[in-house]
């Protein structure tokens, strides 16, 4: 490896993109549980709060499919978009039902997370760059 290549890869932050989704992954499921939580406490006053929180984490992960992907990137955009009608209701059950399918895609992806890491660092997925994560840690 070409030396300046070498010292940008370790100058650079250890974030992958698959970092970075598991990461969302965890902030969603943590906000639904808040909201399942909340619900359980009949605290209708923090509840809209949670319900924002977790419709924002939504978006995130469902701005991040591109429209125009594989079957599996699309299954995966229906899934996120029935979580975001589970969560559009007041209902513990809804929550949960959204909770338990966030999860095992988060589970799904943290089981490919060594691949993914290794396809960003050989270069054939593109490596994630700083205002990337920049905006997604502030989301």
């Amino acid at each position: 490896m070409h030396p300046h290549l070498a010292y940008r890869r370790s100058a650079q932050s250890a974030w992958t993109r698959i970092d970075m989704l598991l990461a969302i992954y965890n902030a969603a499921i943590e906000s639904m549980d808040s909201g399942i939580d909340l619900l359980n406490r009949h605290d209708s006053q923090a509840y809209p709060s949670a319900q924002l929180r977790t419709s924002q984490l939504l978006l995130l992960l469902l701005d991040g499919i591109d429209p125009d992907s594989a079957e599996v990137s699309a299954r995966i955009r229906d899934l996120c978009i029935f979580c975001f009608s589970q969560i559009s209701t007041p209902s513990i059950e809804n929550w949960t039902n959204a909770r338990e399918v966030l999860a095992t895609l988060r589970d799904g992806f943290e089981a490919i997370r060594a691949e993914g890491v290794r396809l960003e660092a050989e270069g054939v997925i593109p490596q994630l760059s700083m205002s990337a994560s920049h905006t997604v840690l502030h989301a």
